[in-house]
């Protein structure tokens, strides 16, 4: 019965995340479909529509709009629509925890974070991103080092812990960041620039 359930196991470790994959991008294409088609319809003849042409308009508006956030005009307008929403005292929570996922997983992560360090605790390392290189706490500490803040992001959760920790704990990673961040988010493996995978040995517990 064990090595049954030990199969199992392995088998909706392959198959869940090609299915929650499919799932997800089945769910984006119907969305799209339906938030996108019925304009289209009133613009075009009807001869002109095709299935999938919502999702396709879905897709370039979402590029154009990429391509628009370069725009001073843009970035002006959406800074004024954060600072409106960062008011609000029940959807600020919800729109930094949405807009940090966002960042995280963007190829622009890296502008965000710091340096990718490895955290020594001793038994174990955590990987981290330098946010002060040296970091002062308000109050009376007698530290015989310079410390530097990192930050520790915790795995398939929306936060993580800022530590104060001396800089003699913390090795550089040759990684980029937005890579390190998606593996520490994730719990998988770390791959170096060029070498070897560096397993990423966090405890979410």
């Amino acid at each position: 019965m064990a090595r049954l359930w030990h199969w199992f196991l392995k088998g909706v470790a392959l198959v869940a995340p090609v299915a929650l994959t499919i799932a997800l991008l089945v769910w984006l294409g119907t969305w799209s479909e339906k938030t996108f088609g019925p304009p289209i319809k009133a613009m075009l003849p009807a001869d002109w529509y095709f299935r999938g042409l919502g999702l396709i308009s879905g897709i370039a508006l979402t590029l154009a709009v990429g391509l628009a956030a370069n725009l001073f005009l843009v970035r002006w307008m959406v800074g004024l629509v954060e600072s409106i929403l960062e008011r609000i005292p029940l959807v600020t929570t919800l729109f930094q925890a949405f807009k940090d996922v966002a960042r995280l997983f963007s190829k622009d992560a890296g502008e965000d974070f710091g340096q990718v360090v490895a955290v020594d605790l001793g038994e174990f390392r955590l990987v981290g991103f330098v946010m002060q290189d040296d970091a002062h706490l308000p109050g009376r500490f007698d530290d015989t080092e310079s410390r530097v803040a990192v930050y520790l992001a915790m795995s398939y959760q929306l936060g993580g812990f800022t530590v104060h920790v001396p800089r003699s704990r913390i090795t550089p990673l040759d990684v980029p960041a937005d890579q390190a961040m998606r593996a520490v988010l994730t719990g998988g493996p770390l791959e170096r620039s060029g070498d070897e995978a560096v397993a990423v040995e966090r405890s979410t517990r």
